[in-house]
């Protein structure tokens, strides 16, 4: 009997004592919280930013000898969420920094940041003020925002004649991103604007927005309209309707890949005025080539432009905490201003004194494979265009005042 029992209390204390070391690795992971778009009609851009996120963060593996937990949190495509949500990931989660933000949560963010007080790396928003007059320490920004498009969409039309004689108009959501890539394009030299229409964020029938094109004689569609479902409506409907043979239709940032396949060939319609990453540049960078192996590996299908962004933002984050030797948030932000990483968007570092990354931006075409890739049958030649080129050399010159 006392056998049994000296059996039993060893069994009992090896429990304990495997529950407590299992207990201990999971308290000393690190915890990096991603806080970005998981349910509506938005999800696909989400479901490739946490791709990119969950692949980059195994490809690094460890950050200081430590495993690395991904917090995910759904922001809902909306401002007060994504800030309820943020203050979640901080307060009560105890995560080292947040991942994944869109336009709208990123520019929530803003106004709370300093108050959060960790790192935010977003890969997927738009405006320009975000690492401008509204810049804040905290907030760093791997994709080229909408100013830094400008330059490429100049190049775009220097070289397409087409574009050059085009009647321009804008149809997109009425959300603050379409009304700043509006005004971007009304802002090129000598281009012919005839007009704009924004439609609500649940729009699902595009016709009424079609007509109001072809009524202005537009003869070339920039469409801001959100990267998910809602832009393949638009795209078709734009199709059906036959805009597509009077009109070019321009995609102010690219088109996600997922979206390309579904458009198939439909998608050789449409030209990019600079996407913020392209899986082709594989061709001649090998990070990207090693990511989409890892991507297609995990997730089965090709690295959408969201996905290389959202892990360029992932390794530059996990890679400031190492050099920082700590998840402090004070020393990480620092290692930030100063980090260079071998990418899947190319060699990326930040401006000097600012918070945007020095990126460049891809055009060419999207047209039909030789021979199926990823799964891919349709994608875009990756011709990069350094964008960067537009930024001053100091953020400052453009009122970037970090604190």
């Amino acid at each position: 009997m006392r056998g049994l029992w000296s059996v039993l209390l060893g069994w009992f204390a090896l429990v304990l004592y495997l529950g407590t070391d299992s207990l201990a690795i999971a308290q000393d992971a690190i915890k990096i919280g991603v806080l970005t778009i998981r349910s509506g009609p938005a999800k696909p851009i989400g479901d490739d930013i946490l791709a990119g996120i969950e692949t980059a963060t195994k490809m690094h593996g460890p950050v200081l000898s430590r495993p690395v937990e991904l917090v995910i949190e759904d922001s809902l495509f909306n401002a007060q969420t994504a800030v309820t949500k943020a203050t979640k990931l901080v307060q009560q989660n105890n995560v080292a920094g947040i991942l994944g933000t869109s336009t709208i949560e990123a520019l929530a963010l803003l106004s709370v940041a300093d108050r959060l007080g960790v790192p935010i790396i977003t890969s997927n928003a738009g405006s320009a003020a975000i690492t401008r007059e509204r810049c804040n320490k905290w907030v760093f920004r791997t994709n080229a925002e909408d100013l830094m498009s400008v330059e490429s969409l100049q190049e775009l039309v220097k070289n397409t004649p087409r574009l050059q004689q085009a009647k321009w108009f804008t149809i997109g959501h009425d959300y603050p991103w379409s009304r700043l890539v509006a005004g971007s394009v009304k802002g090129i030299k000598d281009l012919q604007y005839v007009g704009e229409t924004f439609a609500p964020l649940d729009t699902t029938d595009w016709a009424p927005f079609i007509a109001r094109a072809r009524s202005a004689g537009a003869t070339a569609v920039i469409m801001p309209v959100t990267l998910g479902v809602p832009l393949l409506q638009f795209i078709q409907q734009a199709n059906e309707f036959g805009l597509t043979e009077t009109a070019m239709l321009v995609s102010p940032i690219g088109l996600p890949d997922w979206l390309v396949e579904k458009l198939g060939r439909t998608s050789t319609n449409i030209v990019s005025a600079g996407s913020w990453a392209a899986w082709r540049y594989e061709e001649v960078w090998s990070a990207t080539k090693e990511f989409n192996q890892a991507f297609y590996a995990m997730h089965g299908r090709v690295a959408g432009m969201q996905s290389l962004q959202s892990a360029t933002a992932t390794l530059m984050l996990y890679n400031a905490i190492a050099k920082a030797g700590s998840k402090d948030s004070e020393a990480v932000i620092r290692a930030l201003a100063t980090v260079e990483v071998n990418t899947p968007v190319g060699l990326l570092k930040f401006q000097p004194d600012g918070r945007q990354a020095l990126v460049p931006l891809f055009l060419g075409p999207y047209e039909k494979l030789d021979s199926p890739r990823y799964g891919a049958t349709y994608g875009q030649r990756a011709e990069p265009f350094a964008a960067s080129r537009s930024l001053p050399k100091s953020a400052a010159e453009y009122g970037c005042k970090l604190s």
